[in-house]
């Protein structure tokens, strides 16, 4: 008989199980340290840092960001022109989560530039 899961699921369900630490996961804890295949991952996966800090929210449920620093910045050529973009990290996100913005964000933000 196969495993029910493949490690990514096992891995998403072990990180929000952990998040939630219901009290059977003390109970499930002794048996699942007997699982020579699953405890090792539950101690990988206890490694991993998680993110505790959740974005502010507006009134109609969008989340506020705020730009945290530029960690990157490319040319891209759009027609005969060139764009500059700015790699933008966002405070209380992953790094995952950066996204491309261009000179009019720069220009509302001159501060990012002088970090």
């Amino acid at each position: 008989m196969g495993r029910l899961f493949k490690d990514k699921d096992v891995e998403a369900l072990l990180c929000a199980i952990s998040i939630i630490q219901p009290d059977w996961i003390n109970e499930a804890r002794d048996e699942w340290k007997k699982d020579k295949e699953v405890w090792p991952l539950i101690q990988k996966l206890q490694k991993i840092p998680i993110q505790t800090i959740l974005p502010a929210i507006e009134e109609e449920g969008k989340i506020i960001l705020d730009p945290g620093a530029v960690t990157e910045t490319r040319t891209r050529q759009l027609r005969n022109r060139s764009i500059l973009e700015y790699l933008i990290k966002w405070k209380n996100l992953t790094i995952e989560d950066s996204t491309c913005e261009d000179k009019n964000f720069i220009q509302k933000h001159q501060e990012l530039l002088k970090r």
